[in-house]
């Protein structure tokens, strides 16, 4: 505990001087990496060196991951938070990786940077009422850090920190796309998540040509269900159009939305006018995958024709 308080006296006075996660240092020292990287013939051996490289510094920042971990606030369990969307008709923001690099600055390449975005995600993330959840990973210790998490708490740990109210018990990002392993848990929390939008009339707000996948093994229960579509890409960029679609249904319709960030605060903006909303994200392939071994392509095209 006391290393970990002097790694990080340390770290913030080097970030004083190179930003936040030391950023400016970083972007220097990956400039560097890749012009060596180019340098390596084979895309085996690239693989390999990039691999050898990133657990040599998740091991340099052991310290760094440690103190990510212990300032972390409190999250409740997967099956806490079904059971609030279930029991409470509760609506739900998810926040991960993607919704965190945007709110400091970063994008992904199916949403380019807007600060109003930004600006509105920071409004969901910082919202109390009482109804709407927000879901943030659930970490207790450091071996609920996937490799990629540990990468990102390494690129951006301190500033997520900041972001976050290390008094307040959050909900579970994760109820979509960590499943538990074992086949009999497996089926008992999918019987538990298909009772949000069980018998209901549901939309689904979704990318066109984008990951999401109608799996009918997941939505055999729906009453009925109809799609408004947005663009894979930049979806925030016709949000007002989005919103007006959506509206058109009444407020029983419960609405089911993967459109990366733009997701988080649609499902707001829809709780504060009276519908269930849930930031539904990626959660036929993350099912396919926990139950198959693959997850649906990135171009695989939307498939709607498999009705109920």
């Amino acid at each position: 505990m006391v290393n970990t308080l002097k790694t990080q006296c340390r770290a913030s006075a080097w970030e004083r001087v190179f930003g936040g996660d030391l950023w400016i240092l970083r972007n220097i020292m990956r400039r560097f990496v890749s012009v060596f990287m180019a340098l390596i013939p084979f895309k085996a051996w690239r693989h390999q060196a990039r691999e050898n490289l990133d657990r040599w510094i998740i091991a340099c920042n052991a310290g760094k991951i440690a103190h990510f971990v212990e300032q972390y606030p409190p999250v409740k369990s997967e099956l806490e938070t079904v059971a609030s969307l279930v029991k409470n008709g509760a609506s739900i923001g998810r926040f991960g990786d993607g919704e965190f690099n945007m709110c400091i600055g970063r994008h992904k390449s199916f949403q380019t940077y807007d600060s109003t975005l930004v600006a509105r995600l920071k409004e969901v993330l910082h919202s109390t009422d009482e109804n709407f959840l927000v879901g943030i990973n659930t970490i207790q210790a450091e071996h609920d850090l996937t490799e990629i998490w540990k990468k990102f708490v390494v690129r951006r740990g301190n500033r997520v920190l900041k972001l976050l109210d290390h008094n307040r018990l959050y909900d579970s990002s994760t109820i979509t796309t960590v499943f538990p392993q074992q086949s009999t848990s497996f089926e008992d929390y999918i019987t538990a998540l298909k009772l949000i939008w069980h018998n209901r009339k549901v939309v689904f707000v979704v990318g066109r040509n984008s990951r999401f996948f109608f799996e009918k093994e997941l939505f055999d229960n729906l009453r009925c269900h109809e799609f408004v579509y947005g663009p894979a890409k930049d979806a925030f960029s016709v949000y007002d159009e989005l919103m007006k679609q959506v509206m058109v249904y009444d407020k029983d319709w419960l609405i089911l939305i993967a459109l990366g960030p733009t997701a988080t605060v649609m499902a707001y903006d829809l709780y504060r006018t009276g519908y269930q909303a849930i930031d539904l994200g990626q959660t036929p392939s993350k099912y396919h995958k926990a139950k198959y071994g693959s997850l649906y392509p990135a171009d695989h095209p939307l498939f709607e024709l498999n009705p109920l």
